[in-house]
This record gives structure tokens, sequence and C-alpha cells, in this order.
């Protein structure tokens, strides 16, 4: 079990990743000039990275208590998931929900078995 949690923790980092530049690069392709495209994705990335931070990171003082904090990750990955979309990426968002069921299943199971 305890390479599955590692395995885990580095697809659930990739994923974060992915959300983080999915939904910035989604509301860059949203501005109409380019100083709407930057501003869109900045004012995202620093959103999504600030609320992952606070919220769901290992280390924060403030991190979410099971099962609540996977419910907040379903939530999160939600919104990459509906970037894809937006993007007209519909195979990244099938994978991407794919992988995210799989990585939030896992750290649930694990979660609960210890």
């Amino acid at each position: 079990m305890q390479t599955l949690r590692y395995i885990n923790y580095l697809l659930a980092f990739g994923l974060e990743l992915v959300l983080i530049f999915s939904v910035a690069f989604w509301g860059y392709s949203s501005g109409k000039t380019i100083l709407t495209k930057w501003a869109f994705a900045i004012i995202l990335f620093v959103a999504v990275a600030a609320l992952w931070g606070i919220y769901a990171a290992p280390k924060s003082s403030m991190r979410i208590r099971f099962p609540w904090l996977n419910l907040f990750k379903i939530a999160m990955f939600s919104l990459g998931t509906l970037a894809f979309i937006g993007l007209e990426k519909t195979r990244f968002a099938v994978i991407y929900s794919i992988l995210t069921l799989i990585s939030v299943a896992i750290s649930y199971f694990d979660e609960t078995s210890s």
C-alpha cells in the first residue's frame, strides 16, 4: 500500500499542475484583447493556486480535513475538466476526469484504511 500511496502523491501533484495551467489557459483563451487575455490567465492562475495552497496543500495550517478534502479536490479538479471542455479538448477532459477519480478514490481508500 505504501508504494500505491507514493504513486498517488505523484499523480495528484500532476493533476494539480494540470488544473492550474488548464484553468489559466482557458482564461487566456477567453480574453478578447491581449490585456484581458493575460489578466484572465494571471487572475485565474493565482486564484486556483491560492485556493489549493490554503485548503488542500499538505502542510497548510488551514487544510480541510477528510472527507471534506476529497469533496474539495473533486470540485477543484472539476474546474480543470470544465476548462478542457471550454477549450474544446474533450479527450483531455475525459482522461483528466478519469485520472482525477482514480486519484481521489485511492486517497479515500488510503484514508479509510489507516
